[in-house]
């Protein structure tokens, strides 16, 4: 499809022959973004700041991130996109996004959308680092897009927990303890040991870094984003994508996606989360299709100064889905459509606790024990131990997480479900970010088969994963009759000697 089609939509109108500048490319979000902005948006040109990292330069990270089964559609049905790709070499963690000067003002002369997904989501990074990604590089943004000669829309990515004291966070954007320009001095300045004392001083009702600093850069839109075509969007937890382009996909393993790989496989068997609270998860591709939608929204004149904020949850539009429901979603398909992996550790299962004391105590028992024994049997063959290490970042992971899986949160979506309204019907299809019609069953199917498919690369004969399993049920029966016998023992020997001593 072409833009010289007879039929485009009001959107993809908008962005027609546009040079957009985006962010965090190489992230989650940011892969499924480019892809549909690339296959549905007829842009002109599309320019990624990208960095170098782990030795790789921003090329190749670009190459890399192309390959990847999510581009499969788009090289199949425009073979050309790559020529609309340009890269810009940057990092977010430096000052003025580590852009030259002759980069930074090319931006400002030819850039007509920005949309900023860039940004560390490690919940409790170090305070300096956290605020220099997800802070300042916003600020300094903000500074060169004032000074963009044809900017049409500004869209700054940020979070559905940026206010997490809040119980019902409405959208609107929430004043903060800490002023960005402050912050940005503070954490400058600072020895990462003084700002780690000082780090729960800062933080004041917020659980963690990444809260915190997303709501100061909230604050930072709205004091350098005045009347500059500007909005913020607000999406959840994001997770596997759900139609577009693929279904299924993910590329990040942390979080809820982590969470559901690890419980599918076996390896993961308790959580530290109420499985009651409602489930603030939604697919990569809805995010992608609001964020595009709010990019055109933004260009639109406004009656008042107030920057529109849209809280993209499914609370109030999906049906009902508890994390209790979700990752049992995931065991109940898997066991009921023997959709196994080839590389399934043992039989799933998942028991949620908000308790601290019995959360150490059944993670030890169902986690570190087991783990201890692997890796004594590598340590005894020679190879390198790896499992406890594993373990030990699950434990920090979930624990890091637990604020979100146990506070049931309350969400205002008037700003988002009228975004959607004034969406045409053309464009409702195109770029779909309407949960309504979720079906949890049917995406949770999805999830497992994407995760065979795109992760665990598992053969497409499924008869390799039940036999796997079948093994795993041999020996997982086969452990519980070694545990009751042992039991049953035990409880004689006290009660032969309770009788003796009688």
């Amino acid at each position: 499809m072409t833009s010289n089609d007879e039929s485009i939509s009001e959107i993809q109108t908008f962005f027609n022959g546009t040079n957009v500048f985006v962010t965090g490319a190489t992230g989650f979000i940011g892969h499924v973004l480019v892809e549909k902005l690339l296959r549905q948006c007829f842009l002109n040109k599309l320019y990624l700041l990208v960095r170098r990292k782990k030795n790789k330069d921003p090329q190749t990270r670009l190459h890399e991130m192309f390959s990847s089964q999510l581009f499969t559609r788009l090289w199949d049905e425009q073979p050309e996109f790559i020529e609309k790709v340009l890269l810009i070499s940057g990092d977010c963690a430096e000052p003025n996004m580590g852009l030259s000067g002759a980069d930074e003002e090319f931006i400002v002369e030819n850039i007509d959308i920005v949309i900023h997904c860039a940004a560390t989501i490690n919940l409790n990074g170090p305070l300096k680092h956290t605020s220099f990604i997800n802070v300042r590089a916003t600020r300094d943004l903000l500074l060169i897009a004032r000074r963009m000669r044809r900017l049409k829309s500004f869209v700054q990515v940020s979070t559905a927990f940026v206010n997490p004291e809040q119980k019902f966070t409405e959208e609107i954007i929430y004043d903060c303890h800490m002023k960005g320009d402050a912050l940005i001095n503070l954490v400058e300045n600072m020895s990462d040991s003084i700002l780690k004392s000082i780090t729960p001083e800062c933080l004041g009702t917020w659980p963690n870094t990444y809260t915190l600093s997303k709501c100061v850069a909230e604050n930072l839109v709205k004091e350098y984003g005045q009347n500059m075509p500007i909005c913020i969007a607000r999406p959840g937890i994001v997770v596997y994508t759900n139609d577009e382009p693929i279904p299924g996909w993910v590329n990040t393993m942390k979080s809820v996606p982590g969470l559901c790989l690890g419980v599918g496989l076996g390896a993961i068997h308790v959580l530290y989360a109420n499985p009651n609270t409602n489930a603030v998860i939604l697919p990569a591709d809805n995010v992608a299709n609001m964020i595009i939608t709010a990019a055109h929204h933004a260009s639109k004149p406004r009656s008042n100064p107030t920057i529109p904020v849209f809280n993209h949850v499914p609370n109030n539009m999906a049906p009902p889905l508890t994390y209790g429901q979700a990752l049992n979603y995931v065991v109940d398909i898997i066991l009921k459509k023997k959709l196994f992996s080839d590389n399934q550790v043992w039989k799933p299962s998942i028991f949620f606790t908000t308790s601290n004391v019995l959360f150490t105590i059944l993670f030890f028992l169902y986690h570190y024990l087991p783990a201890y024994l692997v890796d004594s049997c590598l340590w005894i063959a020679g190879k390198k131990p790896r499992t406890t290490k594993i373990y030990k970042k699950l434990e920090v992971m979930m624990k890091d997480m637990r604020y979100f899986g146990d506070v049931d949160l309350k969400f205002d979506d008037r700003q988002l479900k009228a975004l959607i309204s004034s969406q045409s019907d053309e464009d409702k299809k195109l770029f779909n970010m309407d949960l309504s019609n979720m079906e949890w069953d049917k995406y949770f199917l999805k999830v497992i088969l994407g995760i065979k498919k795109y992760i665990l690369k598992d053969s497409e004969d499924r008869t390799f994963g039940q036999r796997r399993y079948q093994t795993i049920v041999l020996a997982y029966y086969a452990l519980w009759i070694i545990i009751c016998g042992c039991l049953l023992y035990l409880s004689y020997v006290l009660l032969k000697m309770i009788f003796l001593i009688n």
